[in-house]
């Protein structure tokens, strides 16, 4: 079967579209409309090119990281790398990026990549097949893991027929490889054990990576040999890590900054009123606020004290009073968008303060102490979780990690007791986050929940034909992570970015900022 070059129907096509129109009508009360964007855009386009765009964020980047769906990276792995195809953000067609073309044969096991001509590194060097190859076995060896080194473990020959042809075989047919080609970034085989450490970062994006200074600020600037001609416009990008919001925001206005992303809902209330600013709340809903617990760990060994503590859980008050009531509550990993989402299973663990505080004591922990742990992203929701715990009878104790303190813990699996973190892979194919997303995968997640039962209900998720077998897939992975509750999530929330004076940004379906075509005012 062969596919349209450049563009092909991605499943559930309809469903897919009407939930991101659906979720683009969330957009905050005061913000720009979309005419008066257009008409911003149009004249920005005539009257300005070249400049340095300006964004602030709050965690610092981590170059070694850079493979995966992360905060931290989203303002410029696609400014550097680019992947082979990429996912339209609402319809989820796939669209070319350095493959032009594919074409599927010997039932789905064989896709065979034609890739685009003119591509260089940022060193000079010739984009071929072999880098493909490279960039996906490295990719799927090498640790940090790679999200989707699951699916490329199921590979069995990666070969470059020649310079511009790249074919991949399978045992086994795959359904969501497009899903993980969109999100995997080419690699270049020169300097890519550099990249692992942050040594050397080269790509072939719109940008290269210039200066770094850690926990301050990374430069980068114009490639002026990228394959998509008179592109990028703008000199450069300055990513400025601001931690403090309410000092990110004071730059926004005092117009230090272009870009402000992940801009909290307290934060919104400063600028959604002012018509200088846009503010854009991502249609993506790619995004999950979580609470693990590490299972070898006193109390939380006990499954009944884990589900307790998610009965203690104030989810509709950290939606209302940190979110502003623009999060969802929601239990499970899954988001409303997704064909796995049910909205049973979702309210599973609806307060319950007297029956957490029975459970407890039950099970001989009332007044234990175990320990907290919260990313900075999410500290605030972490602070009504605290307060939630001593209300159910324990005494937590509250640390927000930084940054390095964060990877730290995530790349060893060594949570002290419990964390707060976010997590993606919600939109898409539901096995990405059975199998990609850190905290819920099968094998070697965080909190060290390992069961074979958990690896048979989520290789079912994969097998399952027709709409009922896999309603009944997800509904049956879903309420087991439930009743073991090693990880829930507490709400769905969308990432929001603020703008002014930028023109022509845009973000990916995994919520990268996409600068390509921008241009400052």
């Amino acid at each position: 079967m062969s596919n349209h070059p450049g563009q092909v129907p991605r499943r559930d096509f309809l469903r897919w579209g009407m939930a991101g129109m659906a979720l683009l009508g969330t957009g905050v009360s005061g913000c720009t409309s979309a005419v008066e964007r257009e008409a911003r855009n149009k004249s920005a386009r005539a009257s300005s090119r070249g400049g340095r765009l300006v964004i602030a964020q709050g965690t610092d980047i981590i170059p070694k990281t850079v493979v995966n769906q992360s905060a931290q990276n989203a303002t410029w792995r696609r400014q550097v790398f680019n992947s082979l195809i990429r996912l339209d953000r609402k319809t989820h067609e796939i669209l070319p990026e350095l493959a032009t073309a594919w074409e599927t044969s010997d039932g789905g096991r064989v896709i065979t990549l034609t890739l685009r001509d003119g591509v260089t590194w940022h060193s000079g060097r010739p984009f071929t097949a072999d880098d493909v190859r490279f960039s996906m076995e490295f990719q799927r060896d090498m640790q940090p893991p790679f999200a989707f080194a699951w699916l490329l473990k199921r590979l069995a020959e990666v070969e470059a027929v020649d310079p511009r042809t790249a074919r991949l075989a399978f045992d086994e047919p795959v359904n969501n490889l497009f899903d993980a080609l969109s999100l995997m970034i080419l690699l270049d085989r020169e300097s890519a054990k550099e990249l692992v450490t942050g040594a050397k970062v080269v790509g072939t994006g719109p940008f290269t990576f210039g200066e770094y200074r850690q926990g301050t600020s990374l430069q980068l600037d114009r490639y002026a040999k990228y394959w998509e001609s008179g592109r990028p416009d703008l000199d450069g990008v300055l990513v400025r890590v601001i931690t403090k919001p309410e000092a990110r925001m004071s730059a926004l206005r005092s117009g230090q900054v272009h870009l402000a992303t992940g801009v909290g809902p307290m934060e919104l209330k400063q600028v959604e009123a002012d018509r200088k600013f846009t503010v854009t709340p991502y249609d993506t809903y790619s995004s999950g606020v979580y609470v693990g617990c590490n299972v070898n760990a006193d109390p939380l060994k006990d499954k009944q004290v884990r589900q307790a503590i998610h009965y203690a859980l104030d989810r509709r008050r950290i939606s209302d009073e940190i979110y502003r009531g623009k999060a969802t509550p929601n239990a499970t990993t899954w988001s409303a968008g997704s064909p796995a989402y049910n909205q049973r299973l979702a309210d599973h663990y609806a307060r319950d303060l007297p029956r957490a505080r029975r459970m407890l004591e039950e099970s001989g922990v009332g007044g234990a102490e175990l320990v907290l742990e919260s990313a900075q992203a999410v500290s605030k929701a972490a602070e009504i979780v605290e307060f939630n715990l001593r209300e159910a009878g324990l005494r937590p104790q509250l640390r927000v990690l930084n940054a390095t303190q964060q990877q730290e813990r995530i790349e060893n699996r060594t949570f002290e007791g419990m964390f707060m973190g976010q997590h993606g892979y919600t939109n898409l194919s539901p096995a990405n986050l059975l199998y990609s997303a850190m905290p819920y995968r099968t094998t070697q997640n965080l909190f060290n929940f390992a069961s074979e039962q958990y690896e048979k209900l989520a290789a079912a998720t994969l097998s399952a034909a027709g709409k009922d077998e896999q309603r009944a897939a997800y509904d049956a992975v879903t309420a087991f992570v439930l009743d073991e509750a090693f990880c829930c999530d507490l709400v769905h929330a969308t990432p929001t970015a603020v703008t002014t004076g930028v023109s022509n940004w845009d973000y990916s379906v995994w919520d990268d900022v996409l600068l390509g075509n921008s241009t400052v005012i």
